[in-house]
């Protein structure tokens, strides 16, 4: 653990530095993690990783939402796997933004990694050596909340777990290669509204969408977000959000903003997240936004 925290704190701070020039571009920068196995610069790998990440931002902009390709050389060990998922209710000119962006943001601040994933509220792009389709992934998770804590906690909770798992059957209903990605309110109260989101990769199995989405409102929720105002949860092959604002857009409509843009409204200004190493160690923060 120690080892790999030495990795981590240092781009916990680039989140910090980074966060308000990605918000003026309209996306919302989440984080990314680096592997520490690095590939010879000029190589074949990293000629293989330019084509990869080309081949994203080019199918980003055919009004793809997600993409996975391979990029294969006569020896194996040069061989580089990637995929894109855009957030299943933005428009494709936002996707291609966020995937040209996220390839972007992981040649800078990743390079020569073997491996890398970056985090949008928009979007998830990632790559590695080693073939991760159809695989689920439990580790390098993200979790974002509202520090301003629900008055009626208890009864929220119970609410909010039974909407966030209706959600999750919904989106894991969907076959696989079909979008996986599913949105629902519900009414708190007569003042106030709950609104839930959850989405998978498209290349699990329904089984493996809804497995990888169980773990986070059942492991990750509990200890970050459940009695917040709104929290997410991010992992690689899935994603889970709540909020008591609109945020995620209809067919025919764009969200109601909150009073922060994409950032969960507070009282204080701040905002806690939180590192999830693997689905039982986690390092938690609590900076301010500017």
């Amino acid at each position: 653990m120690a080892s790999y925290l030495k990795y981590v704190i240092p781009f916990i701070f680039s989140i910090i530095f980074n966060f308000s020039a990605i918000r003026a571009q309209g996306l919302s920068y989440q984080y990314q993690v680096c592997s520490t196995n690095k590939f010879t610069p000029n190589s074949t790998f990293q000629s293989h990783l330019t084509t990869l990440f080309s081949s994203l931002t080019s199918e980003a902009s055919n009004n793809v939402q997600f993409f996975n390709n391979t990029i294969t050389g006569i020896d194996s060990s040069y061989t580089v796997y990637g995929l894109f998922m855009c957030r299943g209710d933005i428009p494709s000119d936002m996707c291609n933004h966020c995937v040209g962006n996220g390839t972007q943001r992981l040649s800078a601040d990743c390079a020569l990694s073997k491996a890398a994933v970056v985090y949008y509220d928009e979007c998830i792009v990632r790559y590695s050596n080693r073939s991760f389709f159809s695989n689920l992934t439990m580790q390098a998770g993200y979790a974002l909340w509202n520090p301003t804590n629900m008055t009626n906690q208890e009864s929220f909770k119970i609410l909010l777990y039974d909407t966030m798992n209706k959600t999750a059957d919904e989106a894991a209903h969907f076959p696989t290669g079909s979008k996986k990605f599913a949105t629902r309110e519900t009414s708190i109260d007569i003042f106030q509204k709950l609104y839930c989101l959850a989405q998978c990769t498209q290349d699990l199995s329904p089984g493996d969408c809804r497995s990888c989405l169980d773990s986070l409102i059942n492991l990750d929720l509990p200890d970050c977000c459940a009695g917040s105002q709104g929290g997410r949860v991010y992992y690689p092959n899935c994603i889970i959000r709540f909020e008591i604002y609109p945020f995620f857009r209809s067919l025919s409509t764009a969200p109601t903003p909150s009073p922060a843009g994409l950032v969960p409204p507070t009282n204080s200004g701040a905002t806690q997240f939180c590192l999830l190493l693997s689905t039982i160690n986690r390092i938690c923060y609590n900076f301010v936004y500017e």
